[in-house]
């Protein structure tokens, strides 16, 4: 066997290789070019305020999976396994800055966990876990909720948290692409006003003591003086939309 033509043979077969998948990255990256651009010109005819969302910057994320943590605690008046209630010490300052001091110093993993103003009412305070600088959204397998009214604070924290074996990285969608979907589905009018846009993880699925996490974002929307939360998939168009009643 001549080992020299092998070798050249394999050179050859993995610059092929490469040049495939670099002509494959172009064309997906033109292709989001495209996409945005024609975006752009169906968001100029209308009247929506896409300001908020200027700056994105392409990342990938994958689906990730987690085990919800068994907390336990003497004064614990829950009555699950996974969420821990107790009672709010007498001397912390019920707003966000006090809360965050308080949860802090006094709250199992209380630095994983970031003030969540638009889940946030003057009395009642969520601080939302976060996984690798993103939020997971809207789950008490997964906040902090302060109650004014009943003095206390109840917890939910997901331990574990891994990528999942069976995914792989993708692209997140641009918010103007998902906005410009949600004008032609007539989920929004063209007078709309889009406050914010945030990603983060949104729990998909609870089973076997397991929580399967998708990224999604986080749209706060006004509409017809209505103030809307909702919250779309970001990798894929063909996933239902969520909205907070």
């Amino acid at each position: 066997m001549d080992w020299r033509l092998t070798k050249s043979l394999f050179i050859a077969a993995f610059l092929v290789m490469n040049a495939v998948l670099v002509y494959i990255l172009y064309n997906e990256s033109n292709e989001e070019v495209r996409e945005l651009s024609d975006t752009t010109n169906v968001l100029s005819e209308t009247n929506i305020d896409t300001a908020a969302l200027d700056g994105f910057e392409n990342v990938e994320m994958k689906i990730i999976l987690g085990d919800p943590a068994e907390l336990d605690h003497e004064e614990d008046v829950s009555e699950k396994d996974t969420v821990l209630t107790l009672p709010l010490d007498e001397g912390a300052t019920f707003a966000p800055e006090g809360l965050k001091t308080y949860k802090d110093n006094s709250i199992y993993r209380g630095d994983e966990y970031h003030y969540d103003e638009v889940m946030s009412e003057p009395d009642t305070i969520t601080f939302n876990q976060h996984y690798d600088g993103y939020p997971i959204f809207s789950h008490e397998a997964a906040r902090l909720y302060f109650s004014e009214e009943s003095g206390t604070v109840t917890q939910g924290y997901v331990e574990n948290i891994e990528e999942s074996d069976y995914a792989v990285d993708q692209n997140v969608r641009h918010p103007k692409v998902i906005v410009e979907e949600l004008y032609l589905q007539e989920n929004i009018t063209d007078n709309a006003v889009i406050k914010s846009a945030k990603l983060g993880y949104y729990i998909i699925l609870e089973e076997d003591d397991q929580v399967m996490m998708r990224p999604k974002w986080q749209f706060e929307i006004i509409d017809e003086d209505i103030e809307r939360i909702l919250y779309v998939d970001a990798l894929s168009q063909s996933e239902d939309i969520i909205e907070r009643e």
